[in-house]
């Protein structure tokens, strides 16, 4: 996920004289406020930012910050609209709160538009609060303890030669005793791995033990699905995903081209994973199950995505073996 860039002291001190020249300029009847959380926030916990805007006059309607002012360490998860009357108006973002200190949500643009004139408005900025929750207290180093010495001994040393001469002598002896009868290795094509149809496998797997298990570890649950969209990824697309953060994940489906489609449902599933890894997130079953669903639309859009890249891959692995089999038979 990318960072947000913070906005110094000079450039909020830009932003509030363009909304003072705005308001000035267009009339001081629009009063626009702001709602965010006065509790600090952890990792991965959602929240509700809601803009009002209330005027004295009707207006046609209101252009509300999109999805695109959400990035690096907020991110956007929907809206909802409400028009409350002729004259108030306001929208509703939940966003998902992924930063490691105190941030600002600089100043967000709302324009009003009055038949043929539209006015440019600014939110005033609001500072979100980081609320740490683990622990940074050290466990004390334990001193070290001697280094125990083995004696030596030579004699598996001696073995291990002896038995190095004896496979050598046996090796030579076979190579010019049957130089001359060597017949071509045959070498047997196996069957080519689906990823498509292995990770469906996975994901039935899962699918079983969550619904048969009645203590229900969704920690062991999510951890399984991720781990199944991760190892998808890294098999097609040749993506170090299993290693890797989830944001650096999403970061690499992207530069990689990866489906929008596909980046969206890993998203969810990564973000919750992480969610009840690292915030103690405690899902319900209901949750677990959307969770599941996201995890098999992204096998869904995969078979409609991916099947010419597999096919790609199947032809170069029979490939393989076929040459291997060409060079065996000119041997002979």
């Amino acid at each position: 996920m990318i960072k947000v860039d913070r906005p110094s002291a000079f450039t909020q001190f830009l932003l509030f004289l363009v909304c003072f020249v705005f308001t000035t300029n267009i009339g001081l009847s629009q009063n626009i406020s702001v709602t965010v959380p006065d509790d600090s926030l952890t990792v991965g916990e959602t929240f509700f930012y809601t803009i009002t805007v209330q005027n004295s006059t009707n207006f046609d309607k209101v252009v509300f910050p999109d999805s695109s002012h959400f990035s690096g360490d907020l991110e956007f998860i929907s809206s909802k609209h409400f028009k409350i009357s002729e004259n108030s108006d306001s929208t509703e973002f939940n966003l998902q709160f992924f930063g490691v200190e105190d941030i600002i949500i600089p100043p967000l643009p709302v324009k009003i538009v009055t038949k043929a004139d539209t006015a440019l408005f600014f939110t005033e900025p609001e500072s979100l609060f980081y609320k740490q929750t683990i622990s940074s207290e050290e466990d004390p180093l334990k001193p070290l303890k001697d280094i125990f010495e083995f004696p030596r001994t030579v004699w598996p040393y001696l073995l291990a030669l002896l038995l190095l001469i004896v496979a050598g002598v046996f090796v030579w002896w076979r190579y010019f005793k049957d130089k001359e009868n060597i017949e071509p290795e045959i070498v047997e094509i196996p069957d080519f791995q689906n990823p498509l149809s292995e990770l469906e496998n996975i994901l039935n797997r899962i699918k079983e033990r969550h619904t048969n298990n009645p203590q229900k570890d969704y920690k062991r649950f999510y951890s399984e699905l991720g781990d199944a969209l991760r190892w998808y990824i890294e098999e097609l697309y040749k993506i170090p995903a299993l290693e890797s953060t989830s944001r650096e994940v999403i970061r690499y489906m992207d530069a990689f081209g990866v489906d929008v489609e596909m980046v969206k449902h890993t998203r969810v599933v990564l973000n919750e994973a992480d969610m009840i890894k690292f915030a103690k997130f405690k899902p319900t079953l209901d949750q677990s199950w959307k969770a599941f669903h996201e995890g098999y639309s992204f096998l869904d859009r995969a078979r409609i995505v991916d099947s010419k890249r597999i096919d790609r891959m199947k032809s170069e692995f029979e490939n393989q073996f076929k040459t291997q089999q060409e060079e065996n038979h000119g041997m002979g």
